[in-house]
Order: C-alpha cells, then sequence, then structure tokens
C-alpha cells in the first residue's frame, strides 16, 4: 500500500519542491486529535490520493505541539490544518479536515492553479504577504499609553455578559475551562470579600462553573483528569483528549477556589487531577510527565465495567517544557494549601529536570525532549526560546523560589527573563514574539506572532521579579508588554481576562512577606506554611536566614532588626506592619492587610 512520504518542516523540503517545481502540501496535526486520525485514516491513506501527492506535491507533516510555532502561522481554524504552499511557504489554499472526494477534487484544482495560472497566483501572494505585513507593521509603541484597572471592570463585563446562567462556563456553543477568566474572577471576588461588599454575580459565575465543569462531561470521574473541551453548552459530549497543559491549569485553578471559598469538593477535584497526572501522565524515573492522552473514541464508547479489557489510551511520551513547569505550578499550588511536602518534592524534581535538561546557558529553553530521537528530527528545526516555555519555566522558578526551595531558582528564572528581553521583544511596536523572528525564513514563518496570554504570563512573572530583586529592568518590560497591547483591548471581550490579571498584578499594592529565620528551624517552616496558605493574588513571598552573610547584609540594607527567633514582616506596598512569630496571626494579616 502508497504511503506518503511526508518530509520535516525545513529549509531542505521547500529546497526540494523549489528545484521540483512542485507545490508542498502541508498537513498539520496533533498525536491526541481524533479528526487528525480520522483524516488519515480515511483520506491519506486512500492509496490514490496518496500516490497523487507523492507525486505532485512535496508533502510535509508537522506534530502541532512539537512546532507551535508552524501551527500559530499556517493553522486555518483548527486541527487538522491542511494547506497548500508554494515553494516559498506561501499558502494558496488553506482548509481543515478535507474528506476523501474533496481531496481528489481539490489536489488537481491546486496544481493546475500552481502551474497554469501564474498570473493570479502571483497577485494572490503578493497581496497575502502584503496583508500579513501590514498586520506584523505595527506602529511605534506608544510610552504615554495608560494602564489601568480600567482593562479589569471591562473583562469582568465580558466575563459576566458571557457567562451561560444555565450550565456555567461561558460561551453558548463548546464549553472549554477558561483558567484565566476563572483565576481573575477568584481574585476579584477576593478583592470584593476584604472590602466587606462580597460580588454574589461573581460567587455564582465561579460556583455554577466549577459545578458544571466537575459535573458535565469535561471531568473524566472514572479515568481521571479532564478532557479538552465539550461539544455542547451543557457541558455534554466531550473531546476525550486529555493534555497535560489544560489539566495541571485546572488542578491549579481548583486548588486556589478551594484556598479561596473553602469548599471540599474543589479540593477532592483538584486532588483527583493531580492524581491524575502523577499516575497516568508521570515518568517516574524522569520525574516529569508525558505530553497528553490520546482522544480514543471507541475505548470511551464502551461501558465502564468492560473497559478494562481494553488497552486505555495512548500516552505521548513526549516531555514539553511549558506544559511541565505548569504541572510544577500546579503541585506548589496543592502544597501552599495543604502543606504536603510530597507535592512540593515533585514540584522541584520536575522543575530541575527542565533547568537541566530544556534550559541552554544562554537563558533560552529547548521546547520539547522526545524519547524517541527520530520523533526530534522529524519535527524539523528544533523549537528554541519560545516565549510560551520562557513566560512558563520562570513563573515555577519564581514559585518555587518563594517556596524557599533556594536563590538558584529565583537566579535561572532572571537569566530565562534577560533572554526573553534581548530576544523576544519587538523593539518597534512593543510586546513579545512568540519566537525568534528570522528574515531568511519560508513563507509565514519571517514574521513574528505575538499571542496574549503568553505575554502576560511573561509579564507576571516580570513583575515578581521586580519584587524580588527590585532591578527596575523587568519592571519596564512589563510595562511596555501591556502598553502594546492597549489598542486591541474593546474587541478581546472575556478573553482579555489575562491582560487584566496582568494589569492587576501590576497596579495593586503588593503583599510582601519576609520570613527571617534558620530554613531548618521548625517555627522557620511553620512561618512559611503560614505565608502561603490563605488566597491572595498579590502577595509575594522570601525568605531570609540571618546567618548566611548576602541574606544578612540585605536584612541590613532593609534595617530590619537582629532576631532572637524566627519572625515575619508583612509589608503593603511600602509600609510595613508589625512583626510576628505566630503562624496563625501570620495567616491572618496576609489574609486582611490592605
Amino acid at each position: 500500500m502508497t504511503q506518503i512520504s511526508w518530509h520535516p518542516f525545513d529549509d531542505e523540503a521547500f529546497a526540494e519542491a523549489s528545484a521540483q517545481n512542485k507545490p508542498v502540501l502541508l498537513s498539520v496535526f496533533a498525536v491526541w486529535c481524533h479528526f487528525c486520525k480520522a483524516m488519515d485514516e480515511q483520506t491519506y491513506s486512500n492509496e490514490a490520493i496518496a500516490q497523487y501527492i507523492n507525486e505532485h506535491f512535496v508533502p510535509i507533516r508537522v506534530d502541532s505541539e512539537k512546532r507551535p510555532d508552524v501551527n500559530a502561522r499556517y493553522a486555518m481554524g483548527g486541527l487538522p490544518a491542511t494547506c497548500a504552499l508554494t515553494p516559498e511557504g506561501d499558502v494558496i489554499w488553506g482548509g481543515t479536515s478535507v474528506a476523501p472526494d474533496v481531496m481528489a477534487q481539490l489536489l488537481p484544482q491546486i496544481l493546475n492553479s500552481f502551474h497554469n495560472d501564474k498570473a493570479n497566483l502571483t497577485r494572490h501572494v503578493a497581496e497575502q504577504r502584503e496583508q500579513i505585513k501590514q498586520q506584523a507593521d505595527t506602529p511605534s509603541l506608544d510610552p504615554s499609553l495608560p494602564v489601568t484597572g480600567e482593562s479589569t471592570r471591562a473583562a469582568l463585563l465580558a466575563i459576566k455578559h458571557n457567562f451561560d446562567f444555565a450550565y456555567g462556563g461561558f460561551g453558548r456553543e463548546q464549553k472549554f475551562a477558561h483558567t484565566d477568566a476563572l483565576e481573575l474572577c477568584l481574585q476579584q471576588y477576593a478583592r470584593s470579600v476584604a472590602a466587606g461588599t462580597p460580588d454574589a454575580d461573581l460567587y455564582i459565575v465561579l460556583g455554577k462553573t466549577f459545578w458544571g465543569m466537575t459535573h458535565g462531561g469535561m471531568h473524566d470521574r472514572d479515568g481521571g483528569g479532564f478532557f479538552r473541551y465539550t461539544q455542547t453548552p451543557d457541558w455534554r459530549e466531550p473531546n476525550y483528549e486529555k493534555l497535560l497543559e489544560e489539566n495541571a491549569l485546572i488542578a491549579r485553578t481548583f486548588t486556589r477556589a478551594y484556598q479561596l471559598l473553602d469548599n471540599d469538593l474543589w479540593k477532592t477535584v483538584a486532588e483527583k487531577t493531580l492524581h491524575f497526572l502523577d499516575t497516568t501522565l508521570y515518568d517516574l524515573d524522569k520525574g516529569v510527565w508525558g505530553g497528553s492522552q490520546d482522544a480514543d473514541v471507541e475505548y470511551y464508547a464502551q461501558p465502564l465495567a468492560e473497559r478494562t479489557e481494553w488497552n486505555p489510551p495512548t500516552i505521548d511520551g513526549t516531555i514539553f517544557c511549558g506544559p511541565n513547569a505548569q504541572a510544577a505550578r500546579a503541585h506548589v499550588a496543592w502544597w501552599q494549601v495543604t502543606g504536603e511536602a510530597e507535592a512540593l518534592a515533585i514540584a522541584k524534581g520536575a522543575v530541575d529536570f527542565l533547568l537541566t535538561h530544556h534550559l541552554q546557558p544562554d537563558g533560552a529553553l529547548q521546547h520539547f525532549v522526545s524519547p524517541e530521537a527520530e520523533e526530534e528530527r522529524a519535527a524539523g528545526r528544533m523549537p528554541m526560546g519560545l516565549l510560551a516555555d520562557a513566560a512558563d519555566v520562570t513563573a515555577a522558578c519564581l514559585d518555587l523560589y518563594e517556596a524557599n526551595q533556594g536563590a538558584a531558582y529565583l537566579d535561572n528564572a532572571e537569566r530565562i527573563a534577560n533572554w526573553v528581553q534581548g530576544h523576544l521583544e519587538d523593539p518597534r511596536g512593543g510586546g513579545l514574539f512568540d519566537a525568534i523572528t528570522r528574515p531568511e525564513a519560508v513563507g509565514n514563518m519571517k514574521w513574528g506572532t505575538k499571542d496574549l496570554t503568553d505575554n502576560m504570563q511573561m509579564v507576571d512573572a516580570l513583575l515578581r521579579l521586580f519584587l524580588a530583586t527590585g532591578d527596575q529592568q523587568h519592571a519596564r518590560l512589563a510595562q511596555r508588554t501591556l502598553q502594546a497591547f492597549v489598542p486591541a483591548l474593546g474587541q478581546l471581550g472575556f478573553f482579555a481576562s489575562s491582560y487584566a490579571l496582568a494589569v492587576e498584578r501590576a497596579v495593586s499594592p503588593p503583599i510582601q512577606v519576609h520570613i527571617i529565620g534558620a530554613p531548618d528551624d521548625p517555627r522557620t517552616q511553620a512561618l512559611l506554611a503560614a505565608a502561603h496558605r490563605p488566597y491572595r493574588f498579590e502577595r509575594f513571598v522570601q525568605s531570609f536566614d540571618p546567618a548566611d552573610p548576602d541574606d544578612a547584609e540585605f536584612l541590613q540594607e532593609l534595617d530590619y532588626p537582629a532576631i532572637t527567633e524566627p519572625v515575619a514582616y508583612v509589608s503593603v506596598a511600602a509600609k510595613r506592619l508589625d512583626p510576628t512569630s505566630d503562624p496563625t496571626q501570620l495567616i491572618e494579616l496576609v489574609r486582611t492587610a490592605a
């Protein structure tokens, strides 16, 4: 049976297309994607279609998880993505899944256009390039653009407007978790409670959404974890893939919901989701997690009692950098709430793996490590220095630094952030590109894109770095990045939740907690645990050992008196509250400081 001779996405494949005067057929897929597998089985496995593609096209295959940079520039509305390209990488035609009968008609049409309608093709490519150039050619950054809490109010209005009062969640069709929106609701509800005027609307949004996620089809109550989304607004008919990143974000959000709302059900859901990560996706030898579990429709179609006779859905053992950092962050959040040392140890082990195997000497991060060397070759150019990875790992390092796991995590967070500033910032329009832009790259790959969520995750990390180090360059980069997105805010609706959270970090008076004491003293450890126990979005915790010369010098600069027992200081902006050595009192101070 004829199989398609797929090439990796690299310069050699496009050079071959140019030398042979053939168009490129680009297929973007994901290993967990049910619709991608269906297209493979129905279309690409068709003997006649496979022969035609091999003869008349240079076929290129891209795993969207391994090459998110390619996916961001060539995805056509979902997976699978199907594109016909010129040898220069310009799009001739683009779509998603293509049935065999449609593909049989489409391919000759594309080929005819490529060979026999050069004038129209040339015009189409020129128009497309100009459109992309205009989109990428943003105006110069206006340094006077205000960054204010108005964006938070706008995002909250959009959240309430898009809230599904019948079933919870956001939108009237498919349901996704939208953890950024939920985190913003948690943060704003906590603020309303502290002000003595609890926001009843936000309480309903949170409660109904968490309930819908927990009791609907998105939650696999039997196998553990959450599916990526449901196809109906009442949380039924899930697409059965389970992704590491989505489950890590959901586990962290439910943990923080329990931290704020004290609902034992949210704690149980978080615990079971972490258990899914640490059993189904966890590589015990390496101390990290695989990327996903397959959307095996036939498996989930079986009655629960009969599933034991089936092989469970396949696990993708690829170690992705950013999703592993997110999983580590979920475990740190669980430690904050429960004090379970094992969760913190798991998080530390995973981040240590990333720093050892993914972090390059210059501060860039390798996007993935595959158990099979062939998988890395098939990806083409190895993605290095992606913004999403940098933002997630920087945040995870800061989480561990706040948990008093060592100053080396702060050093690594700074190294990564400095690389981002030097390589990903748009010097003209502001904001951070998702990857290094290369003018010599083929087609759309020469243009940078700016993902809002990844930019805001990096902004949040930069502002935390500023609190930890006092280095103004981190705060200035965060400010410029926030300003770069101001002109687009009116079009984002509740998708601006990540922006609003970053703004809250920027404009809210920080709650800084300094724990002073020997790190192995149980009293110091009790104060550290207390500092992390309550929900407080603006909190940043640092621990200092007075016996350490560097820490002692810093404590002297802060004008802290010598101690006779471990002590904690809480500051709101520049206002320092009275110190305490009582963990219970510290919990209340952190919760109520204003």
